[in-house]
């Protein structure tokens, strides 16, 4: 007994002496950091988040991290992406570039257009950080897949530490579940894991400039997370789109992605009440759980006194229905799959925690980042700055946001595929 009694003395010793260990480095870390200089830049992209937010004013899902970020920044309520699909609306963030100047709006839209917009002399802002000097670091989903790294552009390409199958592999794909929670730790999953790796890199970092751009898979199908993300919730009080009736004849939106990819479906499909129960509180369990992460990697920003000189940017890259239209997916021109969250801070805000529900776009974003840094933009991009928006959310703001939508069917030989273009005016 007086062998175990030192023991387990000897080891919560040794843990708390790491402990005042590690934050002594993360005080020193921060003394070391240069006052001044050029600002950081954090870019946070999260796959098919709608603002199913509390800070969007959805009273009942739990996103308490993000709410408290958005206090002390910009949350914008008229936010619009450009394309809603993730390699175009990526692309076209990236590049400042709507679909009107590039071949391709699909999901292989860097695969398409990489070469046609070199040959214009755009590079990405990324590549425009690196080239004034920034280090530009990437780590898990930025573009749209591994084939779609954009070139040039990153001085460092990360990948989460160790093994965390996620579940995500393509093999028996349309035999798992669309949404499904176990009893397993955040870093099981791909999100969990980028998180440590996002804060050891941070804790690592030099004295240049960087801009790191951190990308969340969740909450993109199959809406698998912790099983403690899933009990944050009651199913049954979880608020439910109207799901209504079938027109005599629909211009219909068959869910392609979630009715052809994944299986485990009831023999009614979405017509089960019950199903579309489970979906949705698959998807706010995973928001919650990105918004655990994100909350992770913001509190050792503000714990290596980074916060001080980085400009934070939370970014959707485009919503998604859970119901509304009879529809679970996205790919529509429908408000609910072109609008997504935006939420901007810089260390010298005006206004901190206001909302602005001024019309900007996904594109906007390229210009924006540049001037704040000091950062001179291509002048033939499509994108607008918004400086004006960070330090007064009153003002009127752009007259229009503009979207695009690929149609999917046949294109002709020589002739360019077929738009829906979507238009929004302040009026």
């Amino acid at each position: 007994m007086k062998t175990g009694f030192i023991t387990n003395l000897t080891t919560c010793c040794f843990g708390i002496l790491a402990m005042a260990q590690q934050a002594s480095e993360l005080a020193k870390a921060a003394e070391d950091r240069p006052e001044g200089g050029p600002p950081n830049v954090l870019f946070i992209a999260i796959d098919d988040l709608r603002p199913e937010l509390g800070c969007y004013g959805v009273d009942y899902i739990q996103s308490p991290e993000i709410d408290a970020f958005a206090e002390s920044a910009r949350l914008f309520t008229h936010h619009y992406v450009t394309v809603p699909t993730c390699g175009a609306s990526r692309y076209a963030l990236l590049t400042g570039l709507s679909p009107r100047n590039n071949p391709e709006a699909g999901n292989h839209a860097f695969k398409e257009n990489l070469e046609f917009t070199a040959q214009r002399g755009i590079e990405s802002f990324p590549h425009l950080f690196k080239e004034a000097g920034y280090e530009t670091l990437s780590i898990g989903k930025i573009c749209h897949g591994k084939q779609d790294t954009l070139p040039r552009s990153w001085s460092r390409i990360l990948s989460p530490r160790g093994k965390h199958p996620d579940f995500q592999n393509n093999s028996g794909k349309k035999q798992r579940p669309a949404a499904r929670g176990l009893d397993l730790p955040d870093a099981a999953y791909q999100d969990g894991a980028m998180t440590d790796t996002v804060i050891d890199t941070l804790r690592t970092l030099g004295d240049e400039p960087f801009f790191f751009a951190v990308g969340f898979t969740k909450p993109h199908l199959p809406f698998w997370a912790p099983k403690k993300y899933f009990d944050l919730y009651d199913v049954e009080a979880i608020p439910q789109a109207d799901w209504g009736e079938l027109p005599d004849s629909p211009s219909y939106h068959p869910s392609f992605e979630l009715m052809q990819q994944y299986g485990h479906h009831p023999e009614a499909g979405l017509e089960d009440p019950a199903y579309r129960k489970q979906l949705k509180h698959g998807y706010a369990a995973c928001v919650s759980f990105v918004d655990a992460q994100i909350g992770r990697i913001l509190d050792e920003v503000e714990a290596l006194g980074l916060d001080e000189n980085t400009i934070i940017v939370l970014w959707g890259d485009h919503g998604w229905h859970l119901g509304e239209h009879r529809i679970f997916g996205k790919h529509t021109s429908f408000e609910r799959a072109l609008k997504s969250v935006l939420i901007v801070r810089t260390p010298d805000m005006k206004h901190p925690g206001r909302s602005t529900d001024a019309l900007v776009q996904s594109i906007d974003l390229y210009p924006t980042l540049a001037q704040l840094c000091s950062l001179k933009p291509p002048a033939d991009i499509d994108g607008r700055p918004f400086l004006d928006l960070l330090d007064d959310p009153k003002l009127a703001g752009p007259e229009y946001a503009l979207s695009y939508n690929q149609s999917y069917g046949p294109a002709f030989r020589g002739q360019p595929r077929m738009y829906a273009v979507s238009l929004r005016t302040r009026d």
